[in-house]
């Protein structure tokens, strides 16, 4: 069965907001076998919306709308909803009902704006909104299904998964079923992965592989889709075991693990813990590593040392090494990690300098020189990195190459103590 995805708000043509709704549908309709054939973005704009609506092709089976349900004059969705399928807009009591209950609770006073939203086209049946005002209907047209949503993301997120995928599997062939393994993939290129993949992606004719990125990842989606769930299950499993072996340590994730959980996990399982010096990162790392529930376990402290003076003065790196050296050098990193290991009493110390730009940068060191140090029993190893990108670039993927490293240090120490 298939889907087409319509996303409407001049904010999205406009590009001044990231249209994350329908990157969340079409995520969320792939994981139960729906194939999208179309995403369609439109803005405030009446005709627009009618036509987007009117020309869906033949075989889509759902029409997901997000967007223009609001109580505002550019909240024009409800109203080209009903041209489009020619029906009357009415009052629906269970909508106004639902829009006076919500009022109640959040202590406000349903204004006249606000009941607007309650006129749907109809014949249409209510989506409950649980957390706004704004209900979502949804309409059958030929042998097509549409489902209008809000767009505020979580409003809308809630609703799908509360209200419309039960009602999309409920129309789907009893046996139709789809099974997806996630691999997450740092350090590498996609034609490396394809290149190591490709032997296996020719074998294996019932998976389907995608290759995705996300900066500074790549994501590769396993999919396969059959009757038999065991056999599903089985297959899939073993062609994942089969591209991990493949790819190697590049693997840092699956599914939906974060390589800061990755990391969380490996440091509780060792029982190590961590102590960090943050320069060009102002505490990014930190902040990934804090959004894991039970990090207070293995992280004991983090230091920002962003100035000269904050690492001479908590770290004592010598002024020496500053002057001689510089603050972003091998020897200015390795000194960091093992002072903070030793001012912590940490199993592990791990330290992270370098040039963010846009300005700063040398020949020697251009923009994008960073030095990533761990400090572990009685070595220290040091890394340097030449990252690409803006600002903000920068600091997200040394901090990537920071727990990545991490990540490698506490594998291997694993399997050090198991020999």
């Amino acid at each position: 069965m298939k889907a087409e995805i319509v996303s409407i708000g001049n904010e999205l043509t406009s590009g001044s907001v990231l249209n994350t709704n329908a990157t969340f549908i079409a995520n969320e309709l792939h994981a139960i076998g729906i194939e999208i054939a179309e995403i369609i973005t439109v803005g405030d704009d009446t005709a627009s919306i009618i036509a987007a609506l009117r020309n869906v092709k033949p075989m889509v089976s759902f029409v997901i709308v997000t967007g223009g349900l609001g109580p505002t004059v550019d909240d024009i969705t409800t109203h080209a909803a009903a041209e489009a399928l020619r029906r009357k807009l009415t009052l629906n009591k269970q909508a106004l009902q639902a829009m006076e209950e919500h009022c109640k609770r959040v202590g406000r006073t349903m204004s006249p704006h606000t009941m607007r939203q309650a006129y749907v086209p109809s014949g249409a049946n209510i989506i409950a909104n649980p957390i706004g005002t704004a209900c979502g209907f949804s309409a059958t047209r030929s042998n097509t299904i549409f489902f209008f949503l809000p767009g505020v993301p979580r409003e809308m997120m809630r609703m799908f998964e509360e209200s419309v995928i039960p009602l999309i599997k409920k129309e789907q062939p009893e046996h139709a079923l789809v099974r997806t393994a996630v691999l997450k993939i740092f350090g590498r290129t996609e034609s490396f992965c394809d290149q190591a993949l490709s032997d296996l992606i020719k074998q294996e004719h019932e998976i389907t592989f995608a290759f995705l990125p996300h900066y500074p990842e790549i994501t590769i989606k396993l999919t396969i889709r059959g009757t038999e769930k065991k056999y599903l299950e089985k297959k899939l499993k073993a062609v994942e075991r089969k591209a991990i072996h493949l790819l190697g340590d590049i693997v840092f994730a699956r599914d939906e693990e974060t390589l800061e959980m990755v990391v969380g996990n490996l440091l509780r399982q060792s029982g190590a813990t961590l102590a960090l010096a943050e320069s060009c990162t102002g505490g990014l790392i930190t902040h990934r590593l804090t959004n894991v529930p039970g990090s207070s376990d293995y992280l004991e402290r983090s230091l920002i040392v962003y100035s000269n003076k904050a690492k001479k003065e908590l770290l004592k790196v010598p002024a020496s090494i500053l002057s001689s050296f510089g603050a972003v050098s091998e020897r200015a990193a390795a000194y960091m990690a093992r002072a903070v290991k030793s001012l912590s009493k940490t199993t592990i110390g791990l330290a992270v300098t370098g040039i963010a730009g846009p300005a700063g940068g040398t020949p020697e060191k251009p923009v994008g020189t960073v030095f990533i140090s761990l400090a572990h029993k009685r070595q220290v190893t040091t890394q340097r990195h030449q990252c690409y990108g803006d600002r903000e670039q920068i600091k997200h993927i040394t901090s990537q190459y920071a727990l990545d490293g991490l990540r490698k240090l506490l594998i291997a120490g694993g399997r050090n103590s198991s020999n």
